[in-house]
């Protein structure tokens, strides 16, 4: 007599080797389900750990930009209290960090 396994599509000589080949294929999609579950929970920690970082940093730009605008401001505000007291004001540098931002946005857009 032979034993016909409907879950592997296979026949087997006795009934014991029948329902321990359906067991193994059993715990190896046992295996398999949990395997794909980690992967997955290990792949949307890592997506939330990315989120997390670029929020951080986009943070961290949003501050400096931030500061930024408040010291140019800052910045206006003197020079035209200079500018309407003295009329005038002359400054000269060699550096192109310290021209105002307006002028490094043109260099950049220049570099495109």
């Amino acid at each position: 007599m032979k034993y016909y396994s409907e879950k592997l599509n296979k026949v087997f000589d006795t009934p014991e080797a029948c329902e321990s080949a359906e067991f193994e294929a059993k715990e190896k999609e046992n295996l398999e389900k949990v395997r794909k579950e980690r992967e997955a929970r290990e792949l949307k920690e890592k997506k939330e750990k990315e989120t997390a970082e670029r929020k951080a940093a986009a943070d961290k730009v949003d501050n400096a930009r931030k500061a930024m605008v408040a010291a140019q401001k800052e910045y206006r505000d003197a020079l035209n209290e200079f500018v309407d007291k003295y009329h005038t004001y002359h400054y000269s540098t060699n550096n192109a960090e310290e021209v105002p931002f307006l002028f490094g946005l043109f260099n950049d857009i220049f570099k495109l």
